[in-house]
């Protein structure tokens, strides 16, 4: 199939199909992240949220996200974030303390609580300070660096910041997430990326997965749309009110009518009515 004609791998419902839905593909993709030694390689998985909601309008509440427990026990949290939606700091504590939180039953020691990762992939450089694509973050002593505890760990992947080449696995993934040719990814030399190809070419054909993936893309935009009009409307009803708390001090600073017109822009009513 022509790649031009293929969808976009990073589209929320589109990644959750393909990463969500087959264990070779999800344990490949995330030992080259996650990169333990052998001894600690996943070997099976197990998919905590693989359904996709067949009548999901798309809305604020779909989660395209995939939930996972790995065979030693840990839970892993993976996800693509097309844009940054200005609070994505709070959403990626909120989202780690809701799956570590659900690991815990009525009445059970905390010593049940297994590691959580949240592995994200961003479409968009969060990073801005650093040229390399992937950022691990945990809890550390902040004067001698000594791991406080290693339950909680954040893997952030930066798409635009992965080059063309690459020289191992993950950048083999990267290089696929960002969009490359059927040559180019048989050249990588990885079945479970060859899967993730051939899913994403049969999803791209599909007219139902089509049309989902053109209603998130539709929701996604008006979404944003929507929000990026809310700031600045209240960017301008800020503006406003600085503006008439400023008259206002110069009003009982004794500055003149006139001059506080001119400087604030009031006019004559509006300055009356303060």
């Amino acid at each position: 199939m022509e790649n031009d004609k293929l969808l976009d791998v990073k589209n929320d419902y589109l990644f959750k199909r393909i990463f969500g839905e087959d264990e070779e593909i999800f344990i490949d993709f995330a030992n080259s992240i996650l990169n333990y030694p052998e001894e600690r390689k996943i070997m099976s998985v197990t998919f905590l949220n693989n359904e996709v909601n067949k009548d999901s309008e798309f809305d604020k509440e779909s989660r395209f996200d995939v939930i996972a427990q790995l065979n030693d026990g840990s839970f892993v949290n993976l996800e693509m974030q097309m844009r940054n939606t200005g609070e994505y700091e709070k959403r990626c504590l909120y989202y780690w303390a809701k799956l570590y939180e659900k690991q815990l039953g009525k009445g059970e020691p905390y010593r049940v609580l297994a590691p959580s990762i949240c592995i994200h992939i961003l479409n968009f450089n969060f990073f801005k300070e650093k040229d390399e694509f992937m950022t691990n973050v945990g809890l550390l002593d902040m004067k001698t660096n000594k791991v406080f505890s290693k339950d909680l760990e954040f893997i952030f992947l930066e798409v635009p910041k992965v080059p063309k080449t690459y020289y191992n696995n993950l950048e083999k993934w990267m290089v696929f997430l960002k969009g490359t040719s059927k040559k180019e990814v048989m050249k990588m030399d990885n079945s479970a990326i060859n899967k993730a190809q051939e899913t994403l070419e049969y999803l791209s054909q599909d007219p139902v997965a089509r049309a989902k993936y053109e209603a998130r893309l539709k929701y996604l935009s008006d979404y944003n749309t929507s929000m990026y009009t809310e700031r600045q409307e209240g960017r301008e009803e800020g503006r406003e009110e600085a503006k008439i708390q400023f008259a206002k001090k110069m009003r009982s600073e004794g500055f003149s009518p006139e001059i506080v017109m001119k400087i604030t822009g009031l006019t004559a009513e509006e300055l009356e009515k303060l």
